[in-house]
């Protein structure tokens, strides 16, 4: 599923930020990573990175921000 959105230049609106924010706790519950820890603030900000660089869809934001925690093995 896409991200509904209007913007091309990356800006988040609140619906993107609401998709945003369930991936990243659906990612977090399933690496068991701590809200207030140093991974899930990284995980947070590739995010928003990856939004603000054009990737709109929600599988691929996904399967990035997987791919980034396995990349760079962030622990708790």
């Amino acid at each position: 599923m896409a991200i509904r959105h209007s913007s091309t230049s990356g800006a988040a609106y609140p619906d993107d930020l609401k998709l945003l924010k369930v991936i990243y706790d659906e990612i977090c519950t399933e690496r068991g990573l701590k809200r207030d820890g140093a991974a899930a603030e990284n995980l947070a900000r590739a995010a928003m990175d990856l939004f603000s660089q054009g990737v709109f869809d929600e599988a691929d934001i996904r399967e990035r921000l997987k791919l980034f925690l396995e990349r760079k093995k962030l622990k708790n």
